[in-house]
């Protein structure tokens, strides 16, 4: 099972580098976590039988032998007048027949005297060096120059995933933090761990951190001046033109190469790059410049009134003076730009996201002020909504608007009412309101009725106390032709183009797929309208049909294309819709590690779509679920007690609820699997009268992975083998192995669902067959099926392994005294050893022994050995 130590296979990687006689440079980052990464390196080095010695670099023009004299190797007393031969006898020295490795930190940094002397001891073969420096390498001459004469690998350290910050940050703040607050610290820091612990603490110390409903949430800014003592690492040793560039691409934002060599030098540029602070983000445009990591923007920018800042600020406003089409720190709406998905640009997107939704809000005010009607209310109202204002700010705003707004036409009025429904049902949490807004805009005419009615059917399937949702009537096809716009484009406030047939086809397919129908619903939405001369879907629930149809990867495909286009125009309200399903599609083919990135990049993104906060659930229930996986307890528990506040009462599509990952995490925890899955399964049961069967299904198979409710379990597998495509039948196929505790009838479903590119499924399947031939007491068969499995897995790559657990342990069918005992009579103890040992009878170690040997499917107790 791997390990949610996303390092750990850096860390194997230098450990066995240097059992090989291989010298290891670490580059990275101040904040990279280059120095947790040594320790544990030393740590593992010493456990191994080795001796380790560290030095730390201070000043690469300090007087000689100060590294050493500072890091205790040389006596500072003698520093000034140690020979070389004395000072090398003594970073050698080590006990007989012992390897030694010589830790490094801030190697760059060494005095040229302590680095000759790291040299001379290096001509010894025993001695090994483990060093970090950073960025350029090559670029520090003189560890370089001492390891010339070695055997030397050169390794980068990683930017962190989301789920790693998230832990990170919640062992600072001693508690649960809130994704939307790990979004703001990942973006700010870049996944750098050393800057995120510092965002956290410091803004925990100034109040901009704090604890409410139980978790920890960020303010809007979480800038403090004491981020300067951290960020002035990284800008140690610049050069007086390098620290003035800074300035400048802090004051241009995220900008276009050529504003930037315009502007600066583009030897400086390259010096800052090499050294690891300008990052180079891909778009169909041409590359854009930004600083790096973006909190140094961000404190440079704070800092705006400091020399270096007004200089700065001159320089850029110069230059926007003398251009037609001045710099900008944001792409243009109407040019959509190919972001790179990389987490480091992810978290420069972010940046630009929220500096963009401030924008908006400026300017979607003064339009509103200008002219209160309902349209530029919607479009404030929106605007206000992604920036994160609090919802009085909302509320003030639709109050006003219907108190004074002049005379608007009976469509604006409906629009607005409408707006306004959603966001009371979704946002607010209260449906009943919601539901009476409704009423109101019904009574504005008939044209007005079936609108209303498949909006209310929308928040029915949202909500759960709203009760189910009805099918909304198809529209006639005179209908769709004769169809008229709820009010007239006006692109340039971002007002939807909805026309009132799309939205009834809509939510009739949205109906149509939470009930298990999702061929009849992908064929619906096959010929919906567009919104937009780009083709955008008008939300992702098509792709959802597609998939859950069965074809995965072109559902994939096309929420991905449509990712970028969404997160190239800055068009916040279809980033998590789009990204919930290509994490469905990565999870459902069992594509583990690229969902890992594509989760960071989205959560580092933090663009949530405030009505559309499904889609924000469907995330966070993936990411509890992989976090489980990888035995990362705590981000599991944050991820799902902010699924429980998300209020998704409905959940009518998959991997949305709460119900399922909490039951995970308490099995995990040690809570029996009947008590931890009881609320689940009859959440699961309370769904399949409700007729929401896409979400029961996928529930469903999650639970009988952790504990089969056989009357629930034969009910649904009824229902999935009924559902449309191929992936419901299938799932259902699964559900009934399970149910009939066939191994074979799982085998042969495995085989099916891998045909599928259902990977996730498939490796389930086998493994529950595998535990059930193990307790059939088939040791041969099981075992036969427990190598294929792994060389399947193997096969697939992607970090499936992670899906695999403890089920092809031949002890995880054992209770836990049945393994203690196991393991004791393996390790060659008699019974009457064990019963002694374990301060029980012999009799009683005799049925342990029989219960064990029925299990295992083995007859003597030397078949025990490599079994347990």
């Amino acid at each position: 099972m791997a390990t949610p130590d996303t390092r750990s296979e850096l860390i194997h990687t230098v450990t066995e580098a240097l059992s090989g006689g291989t010298c290891v440079v670490l580059v990275g980052l101040p904040g990279s976590g280059r120095r947790a990464t040594l320790g544990t390196v030393a740590e593992r080095f010493a456990a191994a039988g080795g001796s380790v010695r560290t030095i730390a670099g201070f000043d690469p023009e300090g007087r000689p032998l100060e590294s050493l004299a500072l890091s205790g190797v040389v006596w500072p007393a003698a520093a000034g007048a140690a020979t070389l031969p004395v000072a090398v006898q003594a970073l050698s020295t080590s006990p007989p027949n012992e390897p030694l490795l010589l830790v490094i930190e801030d190697a760059d940094r060494l005095d040229e005297t302590s680095a000759a002397v790291v040299a001379a001891a290096l001509r010894q073969p025993w001695i090994m060096v483990a060093a970090a420096v950073r960025p350029p390498y090559p670029g520090s001459p003189r560890i370089e120059a001492a390891l010339a004469a070695r055997e030397t690998t050169v390794l980068w350290m990683p930017t962190l995933p989301f789920e790693e910050v998230h832990r990170l940050v919640s062992d600072v703040l001693d508690g649960d933090v809130a994704t939307d607050a790990v979004g703001r610290i990942y973006a700010l820091s870049g996944g750098l761990p050393g800057i995120a612990a510092a965002i956290a603490a410091e803004g925990r110390r100034a109040g901009k951190l704090e604890p409410a409903s139980g978790r920890w949430t960020a303010q809007r800014d979480l800038w403090t001046p004491a981020m300067a003592v951290v960020l002035g690492r990284l800008v140690l040793d610049l050069t007086e033109e390098q620290r003035d560039a800074c300035w400048v691409l802090a004051e241009l934002g995220l900008t276009d190469v050529d504003t930037v060599r315009g502007l600066l030098p583009w030897s400086v540029v390259t010096a800052l790059d090499d050294r690891g602070l300008v990052r180079f983000v891909d778009s169909d445009a041409g590359p854009l410049v930004a600083l790096f990591p973006p909190v140094l923007e961000d404190h440079l920018r704070h800092r705006s009134r400091s020399a270096r800042g007004q200089a700065a600020r001159t320089v850029v406003d110069g230059a926007r003076a003398l251009l037609i089409d001045p710099p900008s720190a944001r792409p243009s709406l109407d040019a959509p730009l190919r972001w790179s998905s990389s987490a480091e640009a992810a978290a420069i997107l972010g940046r630009v996201l929220r500096e963009d939704a401030s924008a908006r809000v400026v300017a979607r005010r003064a339009a509103w002020e200008r002219d209160a009607t309902p349209t530029t209310a919607v479009a404030y109202a929106q605007a206000l909504l992604d920036d994160g204002a609090p919802t009085s700010d909302v509320d003030l705003v639709l109050a006003e608007t219907h108190e004074h707004a002049p005379s608007p036409s009976a469509r604006d009025i409906l629009r607005l009412r409408v707006w306004e429904a959603v966001y009371l049902g979704v946002v607010q949490h209260d449906p009943q309101r919601a539901l009476r807004v409704l009423a109101d805009a019904r009574a504005l005419g008939p044209d007005s009725a079936a609108l209303v009615h498949a909006v209310e059917q929308h928040l029915r399937l949202m909500v759960a106390t709203l009760g189910p949702a009805e099918l909304p009537p198809q529209p006639e096809s005179g209908e769709i032709e004769a169809v008229q716009r709820l009010a007239a484009p006006i692109p340039r406030l971002g007002v939807p183009l909805w026309q009132t047939v799309d939205v009834v086809r809509l939510v009739h397919g949205e109906v149509l797929l939470s009930s298990g129908r999702v061929s009849d619903a992908a064929a619906h939405f096959a010929d919906l309208a567009p919104t937009d001369p780009l083709r955008r879907d008008p939300y992702s629930v098509p792709s959802l049909a597609q998939l859950c149809h069965g074809d995965v990867a072109g559902a994939v495909e096309r929420s991905l294309r449509e990712l970028d286009l969404a997160r190239g125009s800055l068009d916040r309200t279809r980033i998590e819709p789009h990204g919930y399903v290509v994490a469905l599609g990565l999870y459902v083919q069992g594509r583990l590690g690229p969902l890992r990135d594509h989760l960071t990049s989205l959560f580092a993104v933090n663009a949530p779509a405030p009505l559309v906060p499904e889609s924000r659930a469907g995330l966070l229930g993936i990411s509890a679920t992989l976090s489980l996986w990888e035995r990362n307890d705590p981000s599991a528990r944050a991820m799902i007690a902010q699924l429980e506040a998300l209020k998704i009462g409905g959940a009518p599509f998959p991997l949305m609820g709460p119900r399922v990952p909490a039951a995970a995490l308490a099995v995990a925890e040690g809570v029996p699997p009947a008590e931890a899955t009881r609320e689940a399964w009859q959440r699961v049961a309370t769904l399949i009268d409700q007729g929401y069967l896409l979400a029961a299904v996928f529930d469903g198979v999650r639970l009988v992975d952790l504990n089969l409710e056989e009357d629930i379990t034969a009910r649904l597998a009824q229902v999935a083998f009924a559902g449309q495509g191929v992936v419901l039948p299938a799932l259902g196929a699964l559900l009934e192995g399970a149910l009939a505790r066939s191994p074979e009838q799982l085998l042969a479903t495995a085989t099916a669902l891998r045909g599928l590119g259902l990977h996730l499924y498939s490796t389930r399947a086998h493994t529950m067959a595998v535990r059930l031939l193990r307790q059939e007491g088939r040791s041969q068969k099981a075992s036969h099926e427990a190598s294929h499995l792994r060389r399947l897995v193997h096969e697939v790559g992607d970090d499936l392994s992670l899906v695999l657990g403890d089920g092809l342990d031949p002890a995880s069918v054992l209770t836990a005294r049945e393994r203690e005992v196991a393991r004791l009579i393996a390790g060659g103890a008699s019974n009457r050893e064990v019963a002694d040992r374990l301060v029980v009878s012999e009799r009683t170690i005799d049925n342990h022994l029989y219960r064990i040997f029925r299990k295992l499917g083995v007859s003597t107790r030397e078949e025990l050995t490599g079994l347990v």
